[in-house]
């Protein structure tokens, strides 16, 4: 015996890439061998996904599940079936306008007939069949009727239009919904043996695509008494289009990544050969140089407002402020999963629904970035350790200094424990100075090797009335020919770290109203026979 079993989503836990769904439905059975029928499942499940339990006061033995496509008559979803029937009552009313426009086109053709017959009427008013007051009704009636009908035909043809706007409205609508929801199903097939009779509360759960979530990250730098604290936010934004609407649904959203197919990838021959060159390509027309600020990792301000005044304190407020329901999270060892603690309508329509996951602070560790040979601009940063229990998954931060909105910028996957660098916007109370200070040539042809001495200048200032950690970035050029040598002379300070690729950092601390300097000079030495690129800025 066939038994349909209604069913509606009752959780969901949403993944980077898919969601696993759990409907529930009630049924009454009897004892013998019963089919029940799980319809309207989304096109996206994946069919070898779908497991079934239940509980009730049945005795019941599930013997198999299976999962097929059904096919409907009208779309399975009640909204569509609602436009259809609009649809339908809309193009019978355009039927009955055009039984209308055709009863008034009769009409007319009996007018006009009336009007092509004026040789018979004159016949009659010679002959004295007819008078002069009866000719003047006739035409009078058909200039009365002419007019009945054009503005009747003008009547019809304004619902007319209308009535196709509304139609095309609704067909728009329908093919949308249609498309995400077309009139078919996946149908579960659960063959069960009752052998006590009673109720059954059937559970089945499934894993849809065309679904997930992705974390976004509201980061508030505040002043307190004891210094400054990261206030960070988490939102799962939530998007699904499986097809089915998740109404009042106990939802939780997962950093796990199940995979159905879950195989080692190949590792195939790793080849090598010889470089064929291309023939030589015309050169390009030269262009102009183009100097590229390289500092920030996000958009940034330009412009903060006043740092220590200006920035939000934690003093407790006089009035209450409103508290974002977080959350419930639970830490399951290579995954964070958090349960939202209230029902959540997520409609099937692709459109994004934002709830928030988490909030934590953060003890930074604050100082200056400045590179000055691309831009004068000194960036404030924070550096933070990820203590919130769990990893970060990749993301977008939204940046705010107190009230104020400094940018956006890209979150990496941050594990627990991991270290997040956030670039907090331009502080113009510090400024930053580079210049060409000496430019030689030695006359002195040694080894006939010519020799050039570059030296700059770079002048830090701190107009805080605090002290202020400023991490500066330089470089020296770097020799891609063995005939070329570059050398770092003299540096005052020493470089904090000097790489191979010989870029320079120097970690100053700068007293408030203070000037530093930094002064370097390195040599470059090649054949004057060379042509080198690349040195001159």
């Amino acid at each position: 015996m066939d038994v349909i079993v209604e069913t509606a989503v009752q959780r969901v836990t949403v993944y980077p890439d898919r969601a696993r769904v759990t409907a529930v439905g009630d049924c009454e059975l009897k004892t013998g061998m019963h089919r029940l029928l799980v319809d309207e499942l989304p096109l996206v499940l994946e069919p070898e996904s779908v497991r079934v339990s239940g509980q009730g006061t049945a005795h019941v033995q599930i013997q198999s599940v299976d999962v097929t496509r059904h096919f409907y008559e009208e779309s399975p979803v009640e909204r569509a079936r609602e436009l259809e029937r609009e649809i339908e009552g809309v193009e019978d009313e355009l039927r009955v306008l055009a039984d209308e426009k055709a009863r008034w086109a009769a009409h007319g053709k009996y007018l006009n007939g009336l009007r092509e017959a004026t040789v018979e009427f004159a016949k009659g008013l010679s002959r004295g069949r007819t008078s002069v007051a009866d000719q003047t009704d006739l035409l009078a009636f058909l200039q009365t009727q002419d007019e009945q009908m054009r503005a009747a035909v003008r009547d019809l043809d304004k619902q007319e239009r209308e009535l196709k706007r509304r139609l095309q409205k609704l067909q728009n609508e329908l093919k949308q919904l249609r498309a995400a929801r077309p009139r078919e199903r996946f149908r579960a097939l659960v063959d069960i043996e009752v052998i006590a009779a009673g109720s059954l509360q059937l559970e089945a759960s499934y894993v849809v695509r065309d679904a997930g979530w992705q974390p976004l990250y509201d980061t508030r730098l505040l002043k307190t008494e004891n210094g400054h604290v990261i206030d960070m936010t988490t939102i799962a934004q939530v998007t699904q289009q499986t097809g089915q609407d998740w109404l009042a649904v106990d939802l939780s959203v997962s950093t796990a990544r199940p995979a159905l197919n879950q195989r080692l990838p190949e590792v195939k021959p790793w080849y090598l050969d010889v470089y064929i060159p291309m023939p030589p390509q015309p050169a390009p027309m030269p262009r102009g140089r183009a100097v590229a600020a390289t500092m920030a990792a996000a958009p940034m301000s330009e412009a903060l407002s006043e740092e220590a005044d200006t920035f939000t304190t934690m003093a407790a407020p006089a009035m209450m402020e409103a508290q974002a329901t977080t959350a419930v999270a639970n830490n399951e060892g290579m995954a964070m999963t958090f349960h939202v603690p209230h029902a959540a309508d997520i409609p099937s329509d692709g459109s994004p629904h934002k709830t928030t996951l988490q909030q934590f602070q953060l003890d930074p560790r604050l100082d200056y970035l400045c590179a000055p040979k691309h831009t004068d601009a000194v960036y404030r940063r924070a550096v933070v350790s990820n203590t919130s229990g769990g990893p970060l998954l990749a993301g977008m931060i939204t940046l705010f200094v107190g009230a104020e909105f400094i940018g956006r910028t890209q979150l990496a996957y941050t594990p627990a424990g991991g270290e997040i660098e956030l670039l907090l916007g331009v502080e113009d109370r510090i400024t930053v100075e580079r210049e060409l200070a000496k430019r030689e040539v030695d006359k002195k042809m040694l080894r006939d090797v010519r020799r050039t001495r570059y030296g700059y200048e770079i002048e830090c200032q701190n107009l805080l009335n605090e002290p202020a950690h400023v991490e500066v970035h330089d470089h020296i050029p770097v020799a891609r020919n063995e005939q070329i040598k570059v050398k770092l002379d003299t540096a005052r300070p020493t470089p904090s770290e000097h790489s191979d690729l010989n870029l320079l950092e120097w970690h100053l601390t700068l007293t408030p109203g203070v000037k530093q300097q930094i002064v370097y000079e390195f040599v470059v030495e090649y054949p004057p026979a060379l042509h080198i690129i690349g040195l001159f800025e």
